[in-house]
């Protein structure tokens, strides 16, 4: 790596999700030094985002003693920050700009949407479409040029981890399932309910829940579902909903790229699931406009972060940096 041009002794990467914050100290020779994991970053699903960002941030600093003015850069991508043309627009944005004021922080800080640096770690620069799906989704492509549209532009939502259990909940209350399926019972047990009239006024006190509590209830039930995909009918008709919503994203974006075929690559808890990634594959199979292609993720979205910090400072990140960052952050907090 060439980083004659970089200030600093260090770079910092952020993965702020809306269940997990981790933070990444990277040498400048893309080295690990320390990493941390804590609470959820989005202020849209954690009424303690803040806190929970500046103490991931002041415990991977303090795990290898590192002063803060030794940072070189800080690329943070952040769930809930959203991007110049999201038609979510940028209320939410000042407040989690906010969230990296340390004492000694001095070093350039940017702050883009968690999708952007998800995009950047698991294509590693190239153009295509990556999605999403964990607490929050989206769907995004970047093309040559490095021009970026969320399939949001195009009034188009997939839905993330609570979403799937919304679906699998309202097919039990409206009789879609069989009392032998092996979700519906896991459903009673998880939402504390006996039976289907139990359930539904479950759902109801959920409603009038902290809105926080409620997701993250919901949201907690979709390992379960992914992993019953292959024993449960109910589980198979939720995520293949979620799958072929998911694929209409990816064709309505894929015309952005040049690419044929077009790579999409899947980066968080539900997209990442493979229950989830075989039926996605299955939807997009054959699909128009433009054909896509799976494919792995090069990094996850730390590593993401990272990259694009270590190009904030000046550091040449070649196919030798690629390599030697997915070998030592596969050491960060998972």
């Amino acid at each position: 790596m060439d980083h004659a041009r970089a200030q600093g002794t260090f770079v910092i990467g952020i993965d702020g999700g809306g269940t997990h914050t981790r933070v990444a100290c990277v040498g400048l020779d893309g080295t690990l030094l320390s990493s941390a994991r804590g609470g959820g970053a989005s202020p849209m699903h954690n009424d303690d985002a803040e806190e929970n960002v500046r103490g991931t941030l002041a415990r991977a600093l303090a795990a290898a003693d590192l002063a803060p003015s030794g940072a070189a850069a800080l690329v943070a991508g952040m769930a809930g920050f959203n991007r110049a043309a999201s038609p979510q627009g940028a209320r939410h944005n000042h407040l989690v700009e906010g969230f990296f004021e340390v004492d000694g922080l001095a070093c350039p800080r940017s702050v883009v949407n968690d999708a952007v640096v998800a995009h950047r770690g698991a294509l590693s620069g190239r153009a295509g479409v990556v999605v999403v799906a964990g607490t929050g989704s989206m769907i995004l492509a970047i093309d040559e040029q490095g021009e970026d549209v969320e399939s949001g532009q195009l009034e188009h939502y997939a839905g993330a981890a609570r979403h799937l259990v919304h679906d699998v909940v309202q097919r039990i209350l409206i009789g879609e399932s069989s009392s032998t399926d092996p979700l519906r019972t896991a459903a009673m047990v998880h939402f504390g309910a006996d039976d289907v009239p139990g359930l539904r006024e479950a759902v109801l006190q959920h409603s009038s829940a902290d809105r926080n509590d409620s997701k993250r209830s919901y949201g907690d039930f979709a390992p379960q579902v992914t992993a019953l995909a292959e024993e449960s009918p109910l589980a198979d008709a939720a995520l293949r909903q979620l799958a072929d919503r998911t694929a209409r994203g990816v064709r309505l974006l894929a015309p952005s790229v040049a690419s044929d075929p077009v790579p999409v690559a899947c980066t968080g808890s539900l997209a990442s699931a493979p229950s989830f990634r075989s039926r996605l594959e299955q939807a997009l199979d054959g699909g128009e406009p433009r054909r896509t292609e799976l494919v792995p993720p090069r990094l996850d979205p730390l590593g993401g972060a990272v990259l694009l910090a270590l190009e904030s400072a000046g550091v040449t990140t070649d196919a030798g940096a690629l390599a030697t960052l997915e070998s030592s952050l596969s050491g960060a907090a998972a």
